[in-house]
């Protein structure tokens, strides 16, 4: 590093050269000794963290005989602390409550929540995990995992701080749609619904049996598509062309998008679930 010589230092005689030069050999080999020969890094300590303002989706929740089990991969709940407001999705349905912070302890009560219809997996998750949020009494984070608890100390529900992924350039591959009866349905198995959203406003996907393409646009979470066009294969199996329709028919509907976790959610304006993808790499 360059460094401006003051005038003062400019006036160092040659008899003070040799002293200066001793004190700066003595510090250059006590650094030598204490690293080993090797320039010191120094890293910032990891501070945690913070409760509030971080997307912790959950990884671990305490089940119906009380034994804590993790969160399966087809189910993403989710929860953002923000001024007295925990919100998120609770594995099927929109959810939020209150909360007051002192210190380490935590008060969280008042549950209210969307009350759409889910697969059984994502239901049962999302009943046992609303119900632990009104148990938990402290917290605690370590790195980027939060531990809530209860009066017991032991862990009710345990989350990771998660980073939502871009909606541009990722596949995504649907895992629930709505049939348009007022309720999602898991994608039918064997089958594969995709969509590519490209940074120009260009989208493309597979409806499961047909391949399709179109335009989309987004301001905030608004999201809106353009006609889409698709080929016309007749599908194999009538499950398969049923969920395509299905499929075609819910982003017709489509108003908003989020991501709960890594998962992609699109909902129509009344705040429905049309479709969720997760993101996958071809």
């Amino acid at each position: 590093m360059n460094r401006q010589t003051s005038p003062a230092r400019a006036r160092i005689t040659r008899r003070a050269l040799p002293l200066v030069a001793l004190t700066a050999i003595a510090a250059l080999a006590l650094a030598a000794c204490t690293s080993g020969g090797a320039s010191p890094s120094v890293e910032p300590m990891d501070a945690g963290t913070p409760l509030e303002g971080t997307a912790w989706q959950l990884t671990d929740y305490v089940g119906p005989e009380g034994n804590t089990l993790p969160v399966p991969e087809a189910v993403a709940a989710t929860a953002m602390f923000a001024a007295g407001k925990v919100s998120g999705n609770g594995g099927c349905n929109q959810y939020s409550v209150t909360y007051t912070l002192d210190g380490d302890k935590l008060t969280i009560s008042g549950v209210t929540s969307t009350m759409m219809a889910c697969p059984d997996l994502q239901m049962a998750v999302e009943s046992a995990y609303l119900a632990a949020l009104g148990t938990v009494a402290t917290y605690t984070i370590s790195a980027t995992t939060l531990e809530l608890k209860t009066a017991e100390g032991s862990v009710g529900l345990r989350y990771r701080a998660a980073k939502a992924p871009a909606l541009t350039q990722t596949r995504w591959v649907a895992t629930m749609i709505n049939g348009g009866t007022g309720a999602v349905a898991s994608v039918v198995a064997g089958s594969t619904v995709t969509a590519i959203f490209a940074e120009g406003g260009n989208v493309a996907g597979s409806g499961g049996c047909n391949t399709y393409n179109g335009t989309y646009t987004t301001d905030g979470a608004s999201l809106d598509f353009g006609p889409l066009a698709s080929t016309m294969k007749i599908c194999a199996e009538a499950a398969v062309s049923q969920q395509e329709a299905s499929y075609f028919a819910a982003l017709d509907t489509v108003a908003t998008y989020a991501f709960n976790g890594d998962l992609l959610q699109l909902r129509a304006a009344d705040g429905a679930l049309q479709v969720e993808y997760r993101p996958t790499v071809e």
